[in-house]
């Protein structure tokens, strides 16, 4: 029997030791992330902030922990943060929400966030996790691919009209109709 007390000391140090070693590891994945991985609480202050999001907003973790997410935010788009909460009260996710937010030096970047509910021991929702995602490259190759492509589209019928053209002309049997058809393209 006294062998039972050092037993719940020994396992109660390695519960401890083992927690700390998840939460280490938990805690490494979500820094080493290249997308930005931010909390915050219910009134919007940022609770936490990894290197992803200070490579994407060039803020620090303390420049930016404790600071209103309302700073990322452009002026004409503050109404989606409140948006955004609202959803995230009623327990639900937002995925996949592309939007414009700012960098430090007010540089606009175009942004894929999702915004998950976080909740506490008694499944009450004590605040929201955001991961963003920068696509302000990838929203600048498909603009330039859309484009190409009216480009494209419009050279292609620009072709057409003179193929149709073409064959108009050469089936005009008399001069009437072939200055009627040179006439139609004036």
């Amino acid at each position: 029997m006294t062998r039972l007390p050092e037993d719940e000391f020994e396992l109660e140090t390695l519960v401890r030791e083992r927690t700390g070693e998840i939460t280490q590891y938990l805690a490494a994945i979500v820094d080493s992330s290249d997308d930005a991985i931010i909390s915050k609480d219910l009134h919007g202050t940022i609770t936490s902030w990894n290197q992803g999001a200070e490579r994407i907003y060039g803020y620090t973790a303390s420049e930016a922990i404790g600071k209103p997410i309302a700073i990322l935010i452009p002026a004409e788009r503050q109404g989606e943060e409140s948006g955004m909460l609202e959803r995230l009260n009623r327990g639900e996710r937002i995925d996949h929400f592309e939007t414009v937010r700012l960098r430090k030096d007010g540089t606009r970047i175009e942004v894929s966030l999702t915004v998950s509910p976080v909740r506490n021991a008694r499944r009450e929702i004590i605040g929201a996790s955001k991961i963003a995602r920068d696509i302000t490259d990838r929203k600048r190759r498909q603009a330039q691919l859309l484009i190409l492509a009216r480009e494209a589209e419009h050279r292609a019928k620009n072709m057409l009209s003179i193929v149709l053209a073409t064959v108009q002309l050469a089936h005009a049997d008399t001069a009437h109709e072939l200055k009627r058809a040179i006439e139609g393209r004036i």
